[in-house]
């Protein structure tokens, strides 16, 4: 049977809900009206009605309002341009609060406000120290810990002072591992395996590369060196045709080739395949 919260029981509940929780309500309504209900038809009864029951035991109700409207209004006319962190601040000198920078940015969420600052530097905006000297914006200890931290003339970086002939492995962007010789100072540095092959052949040529017979980006020695067009290296890069000694590289750079020259036939016929 559908259960009838009369006026009276109504009347009851708002007036001592605040006291008691829904279970020792329903204990009270059983002892005052002889009221038959379950919990869970007190609980929704308390839910449909937007009722607040008394907090669990050992546990203090929160404030949930912890600014007055006078603070609202104060906040909601000057949020625009002011962040957080300065509102706090002039809402606490304002008012007398103490007020976080934390509680005030969860304030202008709950809020929805927007304080249109994005911290950034806009295009032609000046930074606040430009013309101002050291002491002007910064403390004598301030200073005094800046100048520990200064480059000195003549400073050298710990990464600069390595000697010339020095040999580095180098990792590029795709993960293959070079060998890299420095050649003079301060920071001038090749690539070894082409500097090797330019000491017994000459200058790379134009629109040619330097391939490793035994796939080893490592071995830099001339005997695994070998010089390819950029076409016949992407044509084996696609095709994966690759040699895994002299020999092999160079059949690989002569299949690369026919596959080039064939390609070209086929473009200049105007066909597909």
């Amino acid at each position: 049977m559908k259960r009838v919260y009369t006026q009276e029981v109504d009347a009851f509940i708002r007036e001592h809900a605040s006291e008691m929780t829904c279970r020792e309500m329903l204990t009270k309504l059983k002892e005052e009206f002889g009221f038959k209900a379950t919990y869970v038809s007190v609980h929704s009864y308390y839910t449909k009605n937007h009722i607040q029951t008394c907090p669990r035991k050992g546990r203090k109700r929160p404030e949930l309002r912890i600014t007055t409207p006078e603070m609202d209004l104060y906040i909601h006319e000057n949020h625009k341009g002011t962040g957080p962190t300065e509102m706090a601040a002039r809402v606490n000198e304002r008012f007398g609060t103490n007020f976080s920078q934390k509680q005030m940015s969860s304030y202008y969420k709950r809020n929805h406000l927007r304080s249109g600052l994005t911290g950034h530097f806009e295009k032609g905006q000046e930074s606040w120290t430009k013309g101002k000297t050291w002491a002007e914006f910064m403390s004598p200890e301030g200073m005094e810990n800046s100048r520990k931290y200064q480059f000195k003339k003549g400073n050298i970086p710990h990464n600069g002072n390595v000697p010339v002939g020095e040999m580095r492995i180098r990792i590029d962007r795709r993960r293959y591992r070079y060998w890299w010789q420095k050649l003079a100072q301060p920071n001038v540095w090749r690539q070894k395996h082409v500097l090797e092959w330019e000491k017994h052949h000459g200058p790379v040529p134009e629109g040619y590369v330097i391939t490793f017979c035994d796939g080893d980006t490592t071995n830099w020695h001339i005997e695994n060196l070998i010089l390819s067009t950029k076409a016949q290296h992407a044509v084996k890069n696609r095709e994966r045709i690759h040699g895994y000694d002299r020999e092999s590289e160079i059949a690989a750079n002569a299949i690369a080739e026919l596959k080039i020259t064939a390609a070209r036939k086929r473009k200049k016929k105007g066909t597909k395949k």
